[in-house]
């Protein structure tokens, strides 16, 4: 799979799920907000042991230092998105930056995704510039992936970044 292929369906992939913007919240998206809040509001110290909300911070330590980078940019979008309240709150704006926020945290999962399958000596050298070792099937059945995109864009909002591996094989090493 050349680069501009991966581009095209990079693009292809972001535009689906740009469209489920206005789609089906659950209560977990007021979870995440809550996260970035907690992230954006208290001291590290505090993170884990918050209490204003019910929605207590619990993914491992690396997420929740993502969740705060995000914060100081969610801050930026709408400044009450970050404030620790025990009611749910989703302005226009804040709904717009969760979703866009794992949009494009999911290009991270496309990269590795795509440097996975050309360092694995899994996946053979191109045959005349043509892609006959399934490198763009592996991609592709990634960045369009039914659970990701149902479940994690519609349904948690969770950002792909929180997976511990290449969804493409058991390997541990992190292909970014």
């Amino acid at each position: 799979m050349d680069t501009a292929t991966l581009v095209l369906v990079a693009v292809a992939a972001s535009a689906i799920k740009v469209l489920l913007l206005s789609s089906y919240r659950s209560t977990d998206f007021e979870v995440h907000r809550n996260w970035l809040a907690v992230t954006h509001s208290l001291p590290l110290r505090e993170w884990y042991y918050e209490a204003t909300s019910e929605w207590t911070l619990d993914y491992p330590p690396l997420f929740a230092y993502f969740e705060w980078l995000l914060a100081h940019v969610a801050a930026v979008v709408d400044p009450a998105m970050v404030t620790l309240s025990r009611d749910a709150y989703a302005s226009d704006a804040t709904v717009a930056f969760q979703r866009l926020s794992v949009v494009a945290t999911d290009l991270l999962l496309v990269v590795a995704t795509w440097r996975y399958v050309h360092s694995s000596p899994s996946f053979g050298a191109s045959v005349g510039g043509k892609d006959r070792d399934g490198r763009a099937a592996v991609v592709c059945a990634t960045v369009f992936n039914a659970g990701l995109l149902l479940v994690d864009h519609v349904h948690f909002q969770v950002r792909p970044v929180a997976a511990p591996q290449p969804p493409t094989g058991g390997h541990r090493e992190l292909y970014l």
